[in-house]
């Protein structure tokens, strides 16, 4: 896990203790055997969770990170400089020797490409991996949290599969210099039943509805109507609701 955010770096020793705790916590109660960090940069958080699994990845985009991360004393078959938008998760696991099943993904991600991020891990019809502990941007967090009061586009996605719990806000004082916006630490863990909702529709839904999603469904429906683009039919019952207001059940009656 990554100790900056841009050029802020983590500097708070609790914080950093409060991760590796509750990483670990996270590892022993799912039955893991694998964690893969992104992001880990200089390697602040990897030298206290390294040791933790069985088997121990990280994928850092910077190569300027590397004398870093070699004196933590990773091998370098663990270390791998790639976009981890370019990787396939469960791909890259069965290439190592490891198994989406049994393997957490931990990291702190850079808040411009948190969704492309969380879609790539967790959007899929089957989705293997066991979950993760992240540091996002908090705004982001209060939104994908499972008892979100507004559910947003990113919380649909990741929801249908995880448990997304928001375990503490990060103030900007703990990092060097401060950021302008607080931080967050959230642990997603997946679910015993995953909602029976196909993934194609889902976002081809949320993918119309969501631009507008401070309107109400029944005159989003109408305005694609007259535009010739919808063919979504919205009961009575939910025609003055919001996108961000709908119940699972609710969402299901429309794209099922």
């Amino acid at each position: 896990m990554s100790t900056y955010l841009g050029q802020n770096f983590l500097k708070d020793g609790s914080t950093i203790n409060f991760i590796r705790d509750s990483i670990q916590k996270l590892y022993q109660e799912s039955g893991a055997k694998t964690l893969v960090e992104i992001g880990p940069g200089k390697g602040a958080i990897t030298r206290k969770i390294y040791q933790i699994p069985r088997d121990f990845f990280v994928i850092e985009k910077d190569t300027k990170m590397e004398e870093y991360l070699n004196k933590i004393g990773l091998d370098r078959e663990q270390i791998y400089f790639e976009n981890i938008l370019n990787i396939d998760i469960e791909g890259f696991l069965t290439k190592n020797g490891g198994d989406a099943k049994h393997t957490l993904v931990v990291g702190n991600l850079p808040y411009y490409i948190t969704s492309p991020i969380f879609k790539s891990l967790f959007r899929k019809e089957d989705p293997k991996l066991l979950g993760g502990f992240f540091m996002i941007q908090n705004e982001v967090g209060e939104k994908i949290k499972s008892d979100a009061s507004k559910k947003s586009y990113l919380w649909w996605l990741i929801n249908r599969a995880y448990q997304v719990d928001y375990v503490k806000m990060v103030p900007a004082k703990c990092f060097s210099p401060a950021p302008k916006v607080k931080s967050c630490l959230i642990r997603c863990t997946k679910k015993a039943q995953i909602e029976n909702i196909d993934m194609n529709a889902l976002e081809t839904f949320l993918n119309f509805f969501s631009p507008y999603s401070r309107k109400t469904l029944g005159r989003i429906a109408k305005m694609g109507e007259k535009k010739g683009i919808s063919t979504y039919y919205i009961p009575e019952e939910l025609q003055k609701k919001r996108l961000e207001e709908l119940t699972r059940d609710e969402l299901k009656k429309i794209i099922n």
